[in-house]
């Protein structure tokens, strides 16, 4: 799936993103869709005063997508 599709089925299934740890100012969460899993890596200074909590909406973390097979 493309990087595009990928962000498609985001608002399709609205899978939950978990998140992974914290290391070297990148937060790695991930989400599985039925077809595969997705990774996300949003930098620290990157996330502003929004919040992100441990689980949320994948959707949310588009932006940050960083796989596509």
């Amino acid at each position: 799936m493309t990087n595009t599709e990928i962000k498609k089925e985001l608002y399709k299934q609205k899978p939950e993103a978990n998140l992974r740890y914290i290391r070297k100012g990148v937060a790695y969460y991930y989400a599985d869709l039925e077809q595969q899993r997705v990774d996300f890596e949003v930098p620290v200074n990157d996330m502003g005063d929004a919040d992100f909590t441990p689980r949320m909406e994948a959707k949310l973390l588009g932006r940050w997508l960083v796989n596509a097979l």
